[in-house]
């Protein structure tokens, strides 16, 4: 009798592991109990690849299990009908729980998931542009930064370099202008240390990240990850002390009734007229304010430059196509002029090469997982509510139905017969959306600035004649190239 019984629980167990739970979700790899497919299918290493893998065997929209399900978007029609045509129902996010220990809980922009991450991003926005975002007077920032990293790159003199130090100067010095007023020296080596140490922590991309977001028994027990989670406090707590040290700074010396320095100013200018008693949690709140200036640290300076560095990557193993954009740039604007965002519309074939760029070398693995706010559908399959879903911009930009010989370098599929600059919409590398990146504007204009900059004065080459740097890659929250020296020989 005991036998029967046991063996009938078990039966039911299976029925409901393999079949009912999995019934009405998009198909995808059998999950293992309790784990799902963390460790049997699913390597956050190697995520992006593993996943065109899966688009190829289970279709546009899959399920994988880690271990509650998590249900990935993989084609242009089906993440235009989720994230733009039913972009509310997806507009949450989960509670990620190690990220809210060791930033800022969940508050912000980037994280939140609470009622006001709506009325945030909008300040967020309206602030940003009033400081300059979009405006002549932010071009002069990102010029000053981009002639400045120039000046040090020429006085090296073709020796081998790890260029992106200087990237993540030049584009955190655009952030901590907006935000505190203030910039560091190229020689100064604050942002690119800090930014180096929490990328070489990996808690972005570590499995118990995931596995603590969408399985809450696991959510106090961080110390599973092993030493990662207190060494990512403890670095973290390095750029928290400094963004305090500045809001104290801030409050000292702000004019409550006169125009913002910076974001700091503005938010403290609000949060007197409603949270004047300063009440420490709420939308008002000095820990929203930490949390968003957390958010444009990591997501203003880390997407940039993955990019940038992609860009420099993919011109070093192309040396052909790295000549026509000099000669583009030397024939419409000239080696002494300072490029402006003016003239982006006179560089089709250096816009072909970015956008490229953008499509071959999805710099984010996978995206910041959404929570549907009530049922929906997607082929036919039912998502139920709170149920974790992704965009997956890498399984369309490799898509051979969307782009042919999708793995080759071609910057000439962006342009037409009279080589002509064609801005595709299916290259989403901003994300689309409620939820999609509100730093999108800055970023565009760092990315054609200093890139075209950067161009504009040097050849970049290897470290060695011939051997450009591996296809090797180092995944955290961005994807990068291995780290590696090239030169950049000053153009005459």
């Amino acid at each position: 009798m005991l036998a029967v019984i046991i063996l009938s629980l078990f039966a039911i167990f299976l029925f409901h592991q393999f079949y009912w739970r999995r019934m009405n979700l998009p198909p995808g790899p059998m999950p293992l109990p309790l784990i799902g497919n963390l460790f049997s299918t699913i390597d956050m290493g190697n995520i992006d690849n593993q996943l065109l893998e899966l688009k190829k065997q289970y279709g546009n929209v899959l399920t994988i299990w880690i271990p509650k399900p998590t249900v990935i978007v993989g084609g242009l029609e089906q993440l235009r009908t989720v994230f733009i045509k039913n972009g509310e129902k997806v507009a949450n996010r989960p509670c990620i729980h190690i990220i809210a220990k060791t930033f800022c809980g969940m508050y912000g922009i980037a994280f939140g998931h609470d009622t006001f991450w709506r009325s945030q991003r909008r300040f967020f926005t309206h602030a940003f542009r009033d400081l300059g975002v979009g405006k002549p007077v932010l071009e002069d920032a990102v010029l000053t930064q981009a002639n400045d990293a120039c000046t040090h790159l020429k006085a090296l003199k073709g020796q081998p370099i790890h260029l992106t130090r200087y990237m993540i100067t030049c584009i955190g010095n655009i952030i901590f202008q907006l935000a505190f007023g203030t910039t560091i020296s190229m020689d100064d080596t604050f942002i690119y240390e800090f930014h180096h140490n929490v990328k070489a922590s990996g808690i972005f991309h570590h499995w118990f990240t995931y596995i603590s977001t969408l399985w809450d028994p696991l959510k106090n027990f961080e110390f599973l990850a092993g030493p990662i989670f207190h060494e990512m406090k403890r670095k973290t707590d390095i750029l928290s002390d400094f963004i305090k040290k500045q809001v104290k700074e801030h409050r000292e010396t702000v004019n409550y009734e006169g125009e913002p320095r910076d974001y700091v100013d503005a938010f403290l200018i609000e949060q007197k007229k409603h949270n004047p008693s300063m009440v420490d949690a709420g939308e008002w709140s000095d820990k929203q304010l930490y949390a968003v200036l957390f958010d444009v640290f990591f997501a203003g300076i880390e997407t940039t430059n993955a990019t940038l560095e992609m860009f420099v990557f993919y011109m070093i193993h192309n040396p052909d196509i790295q000549k026509k954009i000099h000669e583009e740039i030397d024939r419409v604007i000239g080696k002494d002029k300072n490029i402006r965002m003016a003239d982006q519309p006179k560089l089709p074939y250096f816009n072909a090469c970015l956008q490229e760029v953008q499509r071959i070398s999805v710099v984010i693995p996978l995206n910041l997982l959404h929570k549907t706010t009530e049922d929906i559908t997607i082929d036919g399959y039912i998502v139920p509510k709170d149920t974790a879903i992704v965009s997956q911009y890498e399984m369309i930009h490799k898509d051979e139905k969307e782009f042919p010989d999708p793995w080759k370098f071609d910057p000439d599929r962006f342009l037409d017969e009279n080589n002509n600059f064609i801005k595709d919409d299916r290259v989403t590398p901003f994300s689309v959306g409620k939820r999609a990146c509100v730093g999108e504007a800055l970023a565009r204009m760092e990315l054609f600035m200093f890139a075209a900059t950067l161009f504009q004065h040097f050849e970049l080459h290897p470290e060695e004649p011939n051997k450009p740097p591996p296809f090797r890659f180092v995944y955290s929250f961005t994807k990068n190239a291995k780290p590696y020296n090239c030169r950049a020989i000053e153009r005459k």
